[in-house]
């Protein structure tokens, strides 16, 4: 059973390092007879979920014409692919949290993406560059569904959390003008793919509506807000959030920050109305959390909403507070201006390489 219980589904820091070691000892031995590495779609696993099973998975099979019919996928509801980033694996807890999110707004298939057997490796480096292979596997998935169920592409989400998020974007391009719908970028990975073009990583073009939202811009996230989206989403100026260092078991105390944007998101399917949004005149407002209200006001009303279901495309950089407890959005639905907290890691990030903070 797979639901989001916070503090139930969890695993330790060293099933973590344990998951670590299982693939680096079974690529050392992941050969087939001929010698050549195990193809890139073999490695994949594709997990149903619906209204009529929301906490048992039905495993999909890319070409399985008769497992697609038997399963609970119905063509008539929207798509959801949620896409889990380096070192994860579809049983996340993040992932529970926004699936659960999902199938609470009524009929939708959620479909999670495990690519752990290539993500749960200590290179980063070597976890990116399989993004393109992995992505092509994916995206003949997404058209398997659409040439066998008739499901249009827009009606078809990404969700993809950290490298995931460049992932999602390299399965979108992959579909030209027949974009999917949307891509939510849960705090897009920095790392390797800061220094790569948008042919290469997640941008703006990659679906008919594309949105990030930025927790950690010192440490794992990426600052390049308005080159990876057409909404970038700010939130505590992508730093130092307010229930952090308080990390689960899964999300290392290091990552809190990163792993913040995975719950407010969920939240956000569940009440985007909380998760109202500022716009800001320029990112270099939002990096150095100088973005205001109009007269310096502390309180204004927002320009929009955060995520939500389905998307409310929207174009520019914006600025989002929480608070430190669930729901973490505001009920009053405006935008609070806060100062920026400390991060709670070492401030080694590009940011600061850049000295922008």
């Amino acid at each position: 059973m797979f639901a989001y219980e916070q503090g139930k589904c969890e695993h330790s820091k060293s099933e973590v390092i344990e998951g670590l070691l299982k693939t680096g000892l079974s690529r050392l031995a992941n050969l087939n007879q001929s010698g050549k590495p195990v193809s890139q779609a073999s490695l994949l696993q594709y997990d149903l979920y619906t209204p009529f099973n929301p906490q048992q998975r039905q495993l999909m099979r890319p070409g399985d014409v008769s497992m697609l019919k038997s399963s609970y996928f119905n063509s008539k509801w929207p798509v959801r692919v949620l896409i889990h980033g380096w070192t994860g694996k579809s049983t996340n807890c993040y992932n529970a949290a926004i699936k659960d999110a999902y199938l609470s707004r009524g009929n939708i298939n959620v479909i999670i993406i495990d690519w752990s057997r290539q993500s749960l490796d200590l290179n980063y480096a070597r976890v990116s560059k399989q993004l393109p292979s992995i992505a092509a596997s994916v995206a003949k998935f997404l058209r398997f569904l659409h040439d066998n169920t008739g499901v249009p592409y827009e009606h078809i989400y990404l969700v993809g959390h950290s490298a995931g998020s460049h992932l999602a974007g390299l399965i979108g391009k992959r579909f030209g003008a027949s974009r999917l719908g949307a891509i939510f970028a849960l705090d897009p990975a920095g790392l390797t793919q800061l220094e790569l073009g948008p042919t290469d990583r997640l941008s703006p073009t990659d679906a008919l509506y594309v949105e990030s939202i930025h927790t950690d811009l010192k440490l794992l996230g990426n600052p390049h807000g308005n080159a990876l989206s057409q909404a970038a989403i700010f939130v505590n100026w992508g730093r130092g959030q307010p229930q952090c260092p308080n990390a689960t078991a899964t999300e290392l105390d290091v990552a809190c920050d990163h792993f913040s944007s995975t719950f407010y998101f969920a939240q956000s399917v569940r009440r985007p109305q909380l998760f109202g949004v500022l716009r800001c005149s320029s990112l270099t407002s939002a990096l150095t959390a100088t973005c205001r209200c109009s007269n310096n006001a502390l309180t204004c009303a927002a320009d929009g909403y955060m995520g939500g279901e389905p998307a409310v495309p929207k174009r520019g950089i914006y600025y989002l507070s929480t608070q430190r407890q669930p729901p973490f959005g505001t009920a009053d639905g405006q935008v609070h201006i806060r100062p920026p907290r400390p991060s709670t890691i070492l401030e080694t990030s590009a940011l600061q390489r850049k000295g922008l903070f």
